[in-house]
């Protein structure tokens, strides 16, 4: 067995960005799933421990930044390979909504010359996934959007986690 302190954080955070890649999941994995991987990884660290000490709040806040990170990276890496294997993403096959909702907005900030720019950078991503099935802009724009969200709801994961890890009694 990995004799690890953060262990607990890496197999929730693979778990948790395998499933952000579940159609139906991938829309609360932000603010349920990894907010619960967190808790789990705390509840998993004290089980294996067999600590019967309350968590540290300094604990759980590590737990909760390592787990959400482990998440973004490994739900980035998955998403950009079932991209590529297929083809597709939530990106394509929103793409012409996405053009009616831009092209609806009649205060838009910025020149007519910038406007477009943003739009061609837009039919470019998707052509890029359309045809080779990988658009660095789209996995850069996936990862950076993952490291900003994934750790903060980690944070609160770890809060949370802490309160109600702490509540229920190990058992053996």
């Amino acid at each position: 067995m990995i004799n690890s302190k953060y262990f607990p954080t890496l197999v929730s955070g693979f778990a948790a960005g395998v499933l952000t890649t579940v159609p139906v999941i991938k829309s609360v994995s932000c603010c349920v799933l990894v907010p619960a991987a967190v808790a789990f990884a705390l509840y998993a660290d004290k089980r294996i421990s067999k600590n019967d000490q309350p968590i540290q709040m300094k604990h759980a806040l590590t737990f909760g930044l390592f787990t959400g990170l482990f998440t973004a990276f490994f739900g980035t890496s998955f998403d950009v390979l079932i991209t590529f294997i297929t083809r597709s993403n939530d990106f394509v096959s929103a793409y012409p909504d996405i053009l009616k909702m831009l092209s609806s907005f009649t205060l838009m900030p910025g020149d007519e010359a910038s406007i477009k720019e943003a739009l061609n950078i837009l039919e470019q991503t998707r052509d890029e996934i359309v045809n080779t099935g990988f658009s660095l802009f789209y996995a850069f724009m996936m990862l950076v959007n993952n490291l900003i969200f994934y750790p903060l709801f980690g944070l609160l994961g770890g809060l949370i986690g802490k309160a109600l890890v702490d509540r229920a009694p190990v058992r053996e």
